[in-house]
């Protein structure tokens, strides 16, 4: 990979690092500098550690699982195929050039900016898992520390905390709050918009892949591809799609290539009856 381009799709990968590591360190200093007399959070800390371990895994396994045409084996030109002036060859049903990557990409979906990475037929499982399991610890995060916030301001109104937790800078210009108050208040923030960007963005491409679609199927009104939901299921998920998305560690085998895809025949037209004629 050429040096420019690997800055360019490096950096945002490792700024994200570098925010999840500082956020994972804050949130084991809070559970293990306890107040005395506290039980020590193992059930909590074991929790979290579980739902970090899958979402790493998840997101190590989707920069790796490259979908693109690199190594891929492309038979000819086939009905449905187009030709990538880019990449100068032909280029199965689904599949889309990606001037991120400077490749095409098998069931292009779009590029994760994020991650650096396409979104394509062989890391879609762990993009959807990377969702799943990063919304569940942000939100877990952002209830730690609200619990903070709670704890800091429980001797005053009610209204000032939550004011606190929807402009903290605010009530830290006015004098308000001090300033850890408002650093845990600003994490907690985080935390929430981040949940609420997994959360959405997986729920949208839950939508896409029981329809049977891609983003860009989608707003073409596209559903020639949709085979019915379990078996939308098993084309991203693998064959143990009912496991596959709660934990990136269990082997599920895609049960295609990610070149051929399966149709719906297209809907015959009634005949007309002879006094129609």
């Amino acid at each position: 990979m050429a040096g420019p381009e690997w800055k360019k799709r490096a950096l945002p990968v490792l700024a994200g690092a570098a925010l999840g590591s500082a956020l994972a360190a804050e949130v084991l200093a809070l559970l293990l500098l306890r107040r005395r007399g506290e039980p020590f959070p193992l059930p909590t800390l074991a929790a979290l550690l579980a739902l970090l371990g899958n979402a790493l895994e998840s997101a190590r396994r989707f920069v790796t699982a490259s979908p693109s045409t690199r190594g891929v084996m492309l038979a000819g030109a086939g009905q449905g195929w187009d030709y990538c002036y880019s990449c100068q060859t032909h280029v199965p049903p689904r599949c889309g050039h990606c001037f991120s990557c400077n490749v095409c990409i098998l069931r292009r979906d779009h590029h994760c900016t994020l991650l650096g990475q396409c979104l394509g037929y062989q890391n879609y499982r762990y993009f959807l898992s990377l969702l799943l399991h990063g919304a569940v610890l942000l939100l877990c995060c952002a209830v730690l520390n609200a619990d903070v916030v709670w704890t800091l301001l429980q001797e005053k109104p009610l209204a000032q905390t939550v004011l606190l937790l929807v402009l903290p800078w605010l009530m830290l210009l006015t004098g308000q709050v001090n300033f850890t108050a408002f650093f845990f208040a600003v994490v907690t923030d985080a935390c929430l918009a981040g949940c609420l960007f997994c959360a959405g963005f997986l729920f949208f491409h839950s939508l896409l892949v029981l329809r049977g679609q891609t983003t860009k199927e989608w707003f073409e009104g596209d559903r020639k591809y949709n085979m019915g939901w379990r078996a939308n299921l098993r084309e991203v998920l693998g064959k143990r799609w009912h496991l596959a998305l709660f934990t990136p560690f269990v082997a599920s085998p895609l049960p295609g290539d990610g070149i051929t895809f399966r149709t719906r025949p297209p809907k015959s037209e009634p005949l007309l009856k002879t006094r129609d004629l």
